[in-house]
């Protein structure tokens, strides 16, 4: 897991297969970065993610739920396509916004 603060944006960079372990430490490292900077956006580049399970999901709900009542926005970039079937069915692009490029997420806000 890499991570990068741009202002009051942060992203953070994934690969691999995120599950119920992967799960509890990217809430953990992002629970964190927003207890220190509340308002944040944060930005999830799956580039390099090959898989993700429902334990990976909830754990993105959890920080948009976080995130959106703070006034901050969430996003997914760079899904790779053996994931996005997942990300789709669960119905998470209808509330986070879905960019290809961490240069778009970021400019979106």
């Amino acid at each position: 897991m890499e991570v990068q603060q741009h202002g009051k944006s942060i992203v953070v960079r994934l690969g691999g297969e995120l599950d119920l372990v992967a799960a509890a430490e990217f809430k953990r490292v992002v629970d964190d970065l927003l207890d220190r900077r509340p308002g944040s956006s944060l930005y999830v580049n799956l580039e390099r993610v090959s898989f993700l399970d429902s334990a990976f999901l909830g754990a993105l709900l959890g920080r948009y739920r976080r995130i959106s009542q703070a006034g901050g926005r969430m996003g997914i970039v760079g899904t790779p396509g053996t994931v996005r079937p997942t990300l789709e069915l669960s119905g998470i692009f209808r509330t986070m916004a879905d960019y290809r490029t961490e240069e778009e997420a970021l400019a979106a806000g």
